[in-house]
């Protein structure tokens, strides 16, 4: 996988962390409470529907570091641009690396500062 196939990936799971950061703003709105709420999975694949039912601690536990995404279970790139840091029991966190975790911190600067 070539760094502009790798930049890409890193660009489509961006576009569903953004997604994930306004299901996070308005559940928050309702009070930190241990209710899971539907994220969408946060993998590469841009035509990728499915959701990872998180708490907003969680979530905000994988959005701490900015190279962190939770995708389900079957939707992980290992190797290429990521590796799992942690396994549930229907999703993981992946953490990027190499080009991939250098966009996912650049985008992740770009959000921050908006």
């Amino acid at each position: 996988m070539d760094d502009l196939t790798k930049a890409r990936h890193a660009q489509n799971e961006d576009f569903f962390r953004e997604v994930n950061e306004r299901i996070n703003e308005k559940a928050e709105s309702h009070g930190l409470d241990s209710h899971r709420y539907e994220f969408f999975c946060e993998c590469s694949d841009a035509s990728c529907t499915e959701r990872v039912k998180l708490t907003l601690s969680e979530y905000e536990h994988i959005r701490a570091e900015p190279t962190r995404f939770v995708v389900k279970n079957d939707h992980v790139v290992v190797g290429e641009i990521e590796h799992v840091v942690e396994k549930v029991s229907d999703h993981m966190i992946i953490e990027k690396h190499g080009e991939a975790g250098r966009v996912a911190i650049e985008l992740e600067g770009e959000t921050s500062s908006d």
